[in-house]
């Protein structure tokens, strides 16, 4: 095996690794966890607005 663009004679995991993961779409989304995560943020402050609301008068 020759070397690789980085100098290593074994060639390194960039350059000879095989790919494992499937190409994505440019159709798909992922953003799904990151969306529900904030929702439930907004919510919580929200909530502690609400309460500091009461609170206060």
């Amino acid at each position: 095996m020759s070397e690789c663009k980085h100098g290593l004679r074994q060639g390194c995991s960039y350059c000879h690794a095989s790919p494992t993961a499937p190409a994505r779409q440019p159709g798909q989304k992922r953003r799904a966890k990151v969306s529900r995560l904030s929702d439930k943020m907004n919510d919580r402050m929200a909530a502690l607005k609400r309460r500091l609301r009461e609170l206060r008068g």
